[in-house]
Formats: structure tokens, sequence, C-alpha cells
């Protein structure tokens, strides 16, 4: 039986990871609405509508804003919030028909388990992962950052049950990634009046390493662990460095 929820996934150029992603909310969700960047060259699109869902095109400018001009646009008020290259676990979505029986916040987080290279990471910065998901539109809203915008909600319950993030498959896959997350967080930093040096962004690399592989234990992840480690501090020593540049280079100009 359908829960009074929709889902909203949000996707461009993710004709690979969106089957998955829909299969996983078959059965309890009563909508499933995917909000499509009009720039998408692959069947992103096409494979929605033959999955049943509701297509709608929307220009992207961060997700948060993507999420939010959806949450406008779902059939319920209750929506549970889905990226492409996640699943929704069995357990979950009957979490969600019993919490929405008598639903006692405004919104609610699940836990995340992030999978690198095709294993499930258990330490480091992604392995005790909590993401608010399930949320009332008329009383929560995603704030609108650059990359990763929190849920502002009165009141996050907790629900039974995980997403499975499939979000590292390959190093070449996420780097991509990683560069337009460097990107328009620098964007943003450099917006807020924010200024780096160079060695302040090393600092900030190390420390985002050390963190995450010897004070998390990402170590005990492995290979895995390792390289999830280094990626973060190249990430966060990218995003640091062009606001290095973005700064020093206005400086010079004026």
């Amino acid at each position: 039986m359908s829960a009074p929820v929709s889902v909203l996934v949000t996707a461009r150029d993710e004709e690979a990871q969106l089957p998955g992603a829909l299969a996983s909310v078959v059965g309890w969700a009563a909508e499933t609405l995917v909000v499509v960047d009009p720039r998408s060259t692959d069947r992103t699109a096409e494979i929605a509508r033959a999955a049943g869902a509701v297509v709608l095109a929307h220009a992207y400018t961060s997700s948060a804003a993507q999420c939010n001009w959806g949450l406008e646009r779902c059939a319920h008020d209750w929506v549970f919030v889905l990226d492409a290259d996640e699943r929704a676990t069995p357990a979950l979505g009957d979490a969600i028909g019993r919490t929405l029986a008598a639903p006692g916040h405004a919104a609610y987080e699940v836990r995340r388990t992030n999978l690198a290279f095709g294993r499930r990471l258990q330490f480091g910065d992604w392995g005790a992962d909590r993401i608010v998901r399930l949320l009332d539109r008329r009383r929560a809203r995603f704030e609108e950052r650059a990359v990763h915008g929190a849920v502002l909600a009165p009141s996050v319950g907790r629900l039974e049950g995980t997403i499975e993030h499939h979000t590292l498959r390959s190093l070449s896959q996420y780097a991509a990634k990683l560069h337009d997350y460097a990107r328009r967080g620098a964007e943003e930093l450099v917006g807020g009046g924010r200024r780096a040096t160079v060695i302040g962004a090393a600092a900030r690399a190390e420390w985002r390493f050390v963190r995450a592989f010897v004070f998390r234990l990402g170590f005990l992840d492995g290979g895995a662990g390792f390289v999830v480690a280094v990626l973060g501090a190249y990430g966060t020593f990218l995003k640091w460095a062009a606001v290095w540049d973005a700064t020093t280079r206005r400086h010079s100009v004026s």
C-alpha cells in the first residue's frame, strides 16, 4: 500500500543510475517526481517516464535550489528526496509508512551508507552519515547553498532503514563531481568575502586527510578508505586554492 508521500529525484545525465533509484521506491511511494536539468544529453527523462514518474524540466543552479523547486510541484505535502545514485532499502519504505501514520516532526533524517568502488565504508568521513531526506514541505525547506544545502526545519526526527549511496564508482566518474563541488564551493566562499593563502589551503587539506584517515579510523576501510581520504583532502585543497586564486587576482587588478 502506498504511503501519502512523493519521492523527489533531481537528475542530469543519470541514465545509468536512475533506474536503480526509481526501482527502490516502487511499491511504497504514492508519486515519483523527477526534475531533469534540460541540459541532459542522455535518456534520463525517457527512462523516468518509462518508470511511471512525473518528469519536469528545470535548469540547474544548485542541488538545494533544484530540490526546493521540485518540492513546490509535488502532489503530496510529505516528500522523500532521493539522489539518482542512491537506493532506498525496503526497511526504509516501511519506516516511512509507519512514521507518516502519525508524524511527530517536520522532517526526518536517515542513515546513509556510502559505497566506494563497490565497498561499503564503515569509517572515515563517510562512515557515519545521517542526512535529512523526509520532510513536510509546508514546514521545511533546503538551505540554498552552492554545495550540499542542509534542510531547515523546526524539528527533526530519525527513521529506521538506510539509503545506499553509490557515490564513488570509479575515479574518472568521481573526479568530475569533485572538481565541480570545489569550483562551486569556492565561488560561494569568495562571494561571502572569504580569503585564503596557499599555505592555508594546504593546511586545510592536510587536516582533512588526517581527520578522515586517522582520527575517524578511515584506515580500517583499507585501500578504499585511503583513496577516499586522499580525494577529500584534494577536493579541500582545490576549493581553497581556488579562493586564493580568485581573491589574489582581484587584489592585483585593483
